[in-house]
């Protein structure tokens, strides 16, 4: 078994298809060709998929058939592979995560999501409240302009619910970031008497699947049903293309998985993003 850079993207593609929703991020960048992917393979046979720059991403399906093997050529893989962040299904995770440890690269922060699909094709309920008043559902598709709508609801997303404790982002690089999803994503806002309140958009698309991510309400405008009414929305467009919508959420938010399994999200795996220093 051994590990090499990827350059057959169609296989990569055919390998993947049925593990997309696992892993979307991770064939968002196959169907972009991008570099840094590798393919793990036995003889001719492959057995994962994985990315690697600063954050490691893997489709490994099969892993407690093979763990041994696998955790051989990785371990070998990371000694040279810097890696930040370890990002997929829990049980892959955590054994890199294991394995990194062993190299003395200590993590810093695990969190523990649950992954949800909703499968496409699925029926959306009504809003449960309609918009009222000035309250109104935009896209944003303006980098330059928009990006500075957003700005502070990005910022606070990215400090609450992404960033490893005592590491916030800079302003720089919430902005390079906010401008991306702008740009290359569909992203929503709502507007309440003219400002924007609460936002979500998608943040990785692949074939047959699109995540969903980056769901933000400002606190004073909470319990308005502004999430619900925006992820439905989001969800409405890609459900339209004859794809599945996933995201993940943390194990603990017992209030947003609420909120998606009224959508009609089902629950599948657990999902781990790990950090290390």
């Amino acid at each position: 078994m051994n590990i090499e850079p990827l350059t057959d993207y169609d296989s990569a593609k055919d390998f993947l298809l049925p593990y997309e929703a696992d892993c979307v991020q991770l064939a968002s960048y196959v169907r972009k060709e991008m570099e840094n992917l590798f393919v793990i393979k036995d003889d001719e046979s492959t057995v994962g998929i994985i990315y690697a720059k600063g954050t490691l991403l893997h489709c490994i399906p099969h892993f407690t058939d093979c763990a041994g093997e696998v955790t051989k050529v990785l371990s070998d893989f990371l000694l040279t592979h810097q890696v930040k962040c370890v990002n997929g299904s829990s049980t892959v995770t955590e054994a890199i995560k294991a394995l990194l440890q062993a190299q003395g690269r200590l993590p810093t922060q695990t969190n523990r999501y649950r992954l949800m699909t909703l499968p496409a094709g699925s029926p959306l309920p009504a809003p449960a409240d309609p918009l009222v008043n000035d309250d109104e559902i935009r896209r944003c598709a303006n980098p330059e302009h928009d990006a500075d709508l957003l700005f502070a609801l990005q910022k606070a997303y990215l400090i609450e619910e992404v960033a490893p404790a005592g590491k916030n982002p800079g302003d720089l690089e919430i902005n390079v970031i906010l401008k991306q999803i702008i740009k290359n994503q569909i992203c929503l806002a709502l507007f309440s008497d003219g400002e924007p309140v609460a936002k979500a958009n998608t943040n990785a698309i692949g074939w047959k699947c699109v995540q969903v991510g980056g769901v933000y309400t400002h606190p004073l405008y909470r319990r308005n049903g502004y999430a619900q009414t925006l992820v439905s929305n989001l969800c409405a467009r890609i459900l339209r293309t004859g794809r599945t919508v996933t995201l993940y959420v943390k194990e603990k938010n017992t209030a947003a998985r609420a909120l998606y399994q009224k959508l009609g999200f089902q629950d599948r795996e657990g999902f781990e993003i790990v950090y290390f220093s």
